[in-house]
């Protein structure tokens, strides 16, 4: 304890948060994220919320990861298309949930989401989401992909 009084006391602490701080960000910035940014309306397991209209994340954004609408869908959200993260983030974490949530249902095609796709797509914002969510399961009905939402 007396070693963080004195001047270099607050920087001594600054240095050790920093560095842990970066260690934990570069091995599970995703998960981090994940649960600052998505956690409050997905549940720490992903299971969302019927009763709220919060869908969970098991298993549905592997689907919609399939599908050029779909992938459009998951960074058009609210939640990621108004998050403070920057673009390269927004992949990390979408990569994250897809990866951990929804692993068995990624194709053998499955491309992770990049910055640059991330970018190109968050930058539309429909007025109504949830207009564009039914669309995307009607695209994966008739592929006879049918999603108890």
């Amino acid at each position: 304890m007396g070693i963080l009084r004195g001047p270099w006391g607050n920087w001594l602490a600054a240095v050790l948060l920093a560095l842990s701080c970066g260690t934990v960000g570069a091995t599970d910035f995703g998960r981090q994220s994940y649960l600052l940014h998505c956690a409050g309306c997905h549940l720490p397991d992903g299971g969302g919320s019927k009763v709220n209209d919060v869908p969970s994340l098991h298993d549905i954004p592997g689907h919609f990861a399939s599908i050029p609408e779909g992938r459009a869908f998951l960074t058009q959200v609210p939640g990621i298309a108004y998050s403070p993260l920057n673009n390269d983030e927004v992949a990390e974490v979408l990569n994250w949930v897809l990866l951990n949530f929804s692993q068995n249902t990624l194709g053998t095609a499955f491309q992770p989401f990049t910055p640059a796709e991330v970018a190109r797509l968050r930058a539309e914002r429909p007025a109504d989401i949830f207009k564009v969510r039914s669309a995307v399961l009607a695209v994966l009905a008739a592929k006879g992909i049918r999603l108890n939402y």
